[in-house]
């Protein structure tokens, strides 16, 4: 259908797109430009002379042999100036047709026109595709808006659907589904539906990857179209009526996250522009849904934050009852030694001084020299002596604290101050020392029982040979033999005193680096007649690369003599002393310091352990092994184990014991090494 559109104002041309023809009152061309040759193939010299229309027109034209310029003109011809714009279908000489776009203006006189024409078919693709352009904006408009809407996911991915499938353009049934996909089973669920019947959702409810036409999309991730010819599906269920699909995958960085299943009508034109619309919503749907994980990962990370503050408030709530409940004070320095925080025990043993504590340095509060002592020598332990300062308030009566420091560090290692528990142990030393005088008065009276008991004895035996001499029976031989007794007597009042006066005045060590090994190389000879004789194997076993001890090796040597002693004298005949050596590890130093005491922190120590197989002794014995005047032999003064055990803590060493009765006894000792 030609379209005439008249104007009177001069039209702006271009030369170059437009062929040029006049033609007389008649319609026959009187010039044909060079434009005209190219655009319709008919040379000049073809075209003068000829009738215009049967030169442009195709043959089928309904405007063949009815359009004439001349009338065409009349019912204009009062205007002065008029031009007419007339698109319609041209053909050129071999009969190919194409969208041409023909401007008429008749010359002055009206018996001639001039005639323009261009072919426009690339400007109506171009027109064409800017409308298809502007239609997909509209549709993607519309989506993006239901997107916005304040609604759940599912209501509005089905408002999106039903507009999709409202859309005359796309030519679709109304019959439609969403799946979303599963993502622990890897299935496409149905989440929205349009116009399908029960057995359909039932059997559409769950589709795997790969299965039907929507999983084969999904697996393949591309648009699939299906025509209603070959429309069967692949469980071979009925189709109440032919159609066709469109299956659209949803899809966001190349995951799959859904795919929407469009049926179409019997005889529907596939087409490039349906692929586009479609694909751009699918875009939408999948930003929507990405959005939607997205919002619901950011309410999961706010929820998981509001239950981490809470579970901070909590454990703050819990730490600081911790703290206050704690029995000694607590006080938490930041790198230059101010006070950023305390515990009210730590204000009461400090209240003398000051009684505010938090925001004062440290040092201002226990003295500069004290403060350095108990920030820049973190001790991790508390409970040793040296770790204790000594305060003096102005009321003038000392304070004792004793301390423990922590350094703490930021996530780099960096320093961010110190942790400080302080104990005020002033009563508690004072109790100490008065516990200590009444320990020491009991065990001088447990002492000079001991001894008045051990001496009694002897003095009755001299006492009754002394009268026996002085009454002068008996014979000769007889008074020779009181006097022997006597001198036996005065020689065991003799040996108890000077082991008495080895306990209570021990001679000081004179410590030096020297080698076990060597001590019991100079002992061996003193004691192997012995072995023999009771048939007693002795079993050494010193470590490799053992470092010297630091101790007095005549008083270690003097240790061990009694040790082998005693064992020869548990064993009685045949057995065994077996000697271990050995360099003690922190971490069995750690387990050491839990039953011994006397075991430093951080210390090196060699370990000498002296088994024996012999009688061992019972618990109780055990026990007070190394009470002075204990003993479990007849003739024994009970001071030779604590001799042992005083030399040995005047060395800087310590000894505990493991015995079990009809089995063997094991003294452990540790010495200090390099």
């Amino acid at each position: 259908m030609a379209t005439i559109t008249k104007s009177g104002s001069q039209i702006s041309l271009k030369s170059s797109d437009y062929a040029v023809i006049c033609c007389d009152s008649q319609d026959t061309v009187i010039s044909w430009d060079v434009q005209a040759e190219h655009l319709f193939s008919w040379k000049h010299s073809e075209a003068l002379g000829k009738k215009i229309f049967d030169l442009i027109l195709p043959p089928a034209s309904e405007l063949n042999g009815t359009l004439q310029f001349q009338k065409l003109f009349k019912q204009y011809r009062k205007e002065t100036s008029v031009t007419l714009k007339i698109n319609e279908n041209a053909a050129d000489k071999d009969g190919k047709v194409f969208p041409a776009e023909f401007v008429v203006s008749p010359l002055p006189g009206g018996d001639f026109f001039t005639i323009f024409i261009r072919n426009i078919e690339k400007y109506q693709e171009q027109i064409e595709a800017e409308a298809s352009k502007t239609f997909k904006l509209e549709v993607i408009n519309t989506i993006l808006k239901i997107s916005l809407e304040p609604t759940l996911l599912k209501e509005r991915l089905s408002k999106i659907l039903e507009y999709v499938l409202s859309i005359d353009e796309l030519d679709l049934l109304e019959k439609a589904a969403l799946f979303l996909v599963e993502q622990d089973t890897k299935k496409l669920a149905l989440t929205v539906q349009h116009g399908l019947n029960r057995e359909e959702r039932e059997q559409c409810g769950k589709v795997p990857f790969g299965h039907c036409y929507c999983g084969k999309a999904a697996l393949s991730n591309k648009l699939r179209f299906v025509s209603s010819k070959s429309a069967r599906h692949p469980d071979q269920r009925a189709v109440q009526s032919p159609h066709g699909h469109y299956c659209v995958p949803i899809s966001t960085h190349g995951i799959v996250t859904g795919v929407i299943c469009l049926y179409t009508p019997e005889n529907h034109q596939q087409s490039k522009q349906n692929e586009e619309i479609l694909g751009a919503a699918a875009h939408v749907i999948a930003a929507i849904i990405d959005h939607q994980k997205m919002d619901l990962q950011l309410v999961n990370l706010v929820n998981d934050l509001r239950a981490s503050i809470l579970a901070l408030r909590e454990e703050k709530s819990f730490s600081e009852s911790v703290i206050q409940g704690l029995e000694h004070g607590l006080i938490v320095t930041d790198s230059q030694g101010n006070i950023q925080k305390c515990n009210d025990v730590a204000k009461i043993i400090l209240s003398p001084f000051t009684s505010q504590l938090e925001g004062h340095n440290l040092s201002y509060i226990i003295g500069h020299s004290n403060a350095r002592k108990v920030l820049t020598e973190p001790t991790g332990v508390i409970g040793k002596e040296e770790n204790e300062i000594t305060l003096s308030p102005e009321n003038g009566e000392e304070i004792i604290l004793r301390y423990s420091s922590v350094k703490r560090s930021d996530s780099k290692g960096g320093d961010e101050g110190t942790i400080v528990s302080l104990t005020d142990v002033s009563e508690w030393r004072y109790v100490r020392k008065e516990m200590e005088k009444m320990n020491r008065l009991s065990t001088v009276a447990e002492i000079a029982s001991a001894v008045a008991h051990e001496v009694r004895n002897p003095l009755a035996g001299i006492k009754i040979m002394a009268q026996s001499i002085e009454e002068g029976s008996g014979t000769e031989e007889e008074r020779i033999e009181c006097s022997q007794r006597i001198i036996r007597q005065v020689d065991r009042l003799n040996e108890l005193l000077t082991d008495f006066f080895s306990y209570a005045r021990p001679v000081v060590p004179k410590k030096q680096e020297c080698s076990l090994e060597s001590i019991l190389a100079e002992i061996k000879p003193l004691i192997v007649n012995k072995l023999m004789k009771q048939r007693i194997e002795l079993v050494e076993s010193f470590a490799d690369d053992l470092p010297p001890v630091i101790a007095d090796p005549n008083q270690v040597q003097q240790v061990f003599l009694n040790l082998f002693l005693n064992a020869i004298d548990a064993i009685k005949q045949e057995g065994e002393i077996e000697v271990v050596a050995r360099s003690v590890s922190p971490q069995k130093l750690a387990q050491y310091r839990k039953t011994n005491h006397l075991l430093r922190k951080g210390t090196k120590y060699i370990s000498v352990e002296f088994t024996d197989n012999g009688a061992g002794m019972p618990p109780e014995a055990a026990e007070k092994v190394f009470e002075p005047f204990y003993t479990t032999k007849t003739n024994g003064s009970g001071l030779g184990m604590s001799i042992v055990y005083r030399t040995l803590k005047e060395n800087d060493a310590a000894i505990s014991v493991q015995s079990t009765e009809g089995k063997g006894t094991t003294f452990h000792m540790f010495f200090k090494s390099v």
